[in-house]
């Protein structure tokens, strides 16, 4: 008889969509179990965190992770600081935006991202490891809009979606604060700019935006950095908005573009939030490193 292979379902069950899990818990067990995969599911929950412990005592074939980007990026960091090497990684994407799953196109259903695992092959894929310990899967950014993931309303989001970004996303245009960024790239280059925002982006969406940068790739060990520069005339702003939702943000006049391996930012301003992967991050000065063949994941 071929052996049965093991599967850890981690999911969050106050990711946007995570009902999805819940209701499909029998299509889940009974596909994987045809398959020859056995699954065994783990809840996140801030009251207990067993996760490291049952991974490192326990042989997994499979981790699937389940929640949007933030969830995902948070569970894979407490794997690597524990030194434990990362299974084979399914993604389901229950999240509002998803950024990094829409980047490896895994599908819109629980269909498909069962699919992904019974017939595709899983494959190397980026990330991006801050002061050498957090990871991030889609985006780190600073600036304008950056708070708005993790400040629009939880309840909001689950109702309308990305709108609910759009919305909390104009409130921010009657304050946009500009500040002295620097940066220094792989060898020593220093980057000197008066900005609004800025992205270190893995991938082609970030923030419920799509296809933001169409050439960039999740497998190449290559950072993009996006910069807005500081903009005094305030039509430039529409013009900005009006590229990001049609996706010509990088053929703007007022953006900067460069690609790198590594990079440092000094902290900014007092004031200029931060976002990992959509959730809140501390604005300090990071080295951020890309990584290249160490996760793999099913797409």
């Amino acid at each position: 008889m071929k052996k049965l292979k093991k599967a850890l379902l981690v999911y969050n069950p106050k990711s946007g969509n995570s009902n999805v899990i819940l209701n499909n818990f029998d299509l889940i067990v009974t596909k994987l179990l045809k398959k020859g995969i056995i699954v065994t599911f783990y809840s996140i929950n801030k009251n207990y965190n067993k996760l490291c412990d049952i991974l490192a005592s326990e042989k997994y074939d499979i981790l699937i992770l389940s929640g949007g980007d933030g969830t995902l990026s948070r569970t894979l960091s407490e794997i690597y600081v524990k030194n434990i090497k990362f299974p084979k990684v399914a993604i389901f994407p229950t999240g509002t935006s998803n950024d990094f799953g829409k980047s490896l196109n895994l599908g819109n259903n629980i269909d498909d991202w069962i699919y992904n695992i019974l017939i595709k092959e899983p494959k190397y894929v980026d990330f991006g490891l801050i002061n050498g310990k957090k990871i991030f899967l889609s985006s780190y950014a600073s600036g304008l809009f950056s708070k708005i993931s993790y400040n629009t309303d939880k309840n909001l989001k689950k109702t309308i979606g990305k709108v609910a970004y759009y919305l909390n996303g104009l409130t921010e245009l009657t304050n946009i604060k500009k500040f002295d960024l620097k940066i220094r790239i792989d060898d020593n280059e220093e980057i000197l700019e008066k900005a609004i925002l800025y992205m270190i982006l893995n991938g082609k969406n970030v923030g419920g935006f799509d296809e933001l940068l169409q050439n960039a790739n999740v497998d190449d060990g290559i950072m993009d950095i996006l910069i807005v520069k500081n903009i005094e005339n305030p039509l430039e702003i529409s013009k900005i908005l009006f590229d990001l939702f049609n996706g010509q943000l990088v053929n703007n006049e007022n953006v900067r573009t460069l690609q790198a391996k590594k990079c440092v930012i000094e902290e900014v301003s007092e004031g200029i939030g931060v976002s990992i992967d959509g959730e809140e991050g501390k604005n300090e000065k990071v080295e951020i490193e890309f990584i290249r063949d160490k996760l793999k994941i099913f797409y």
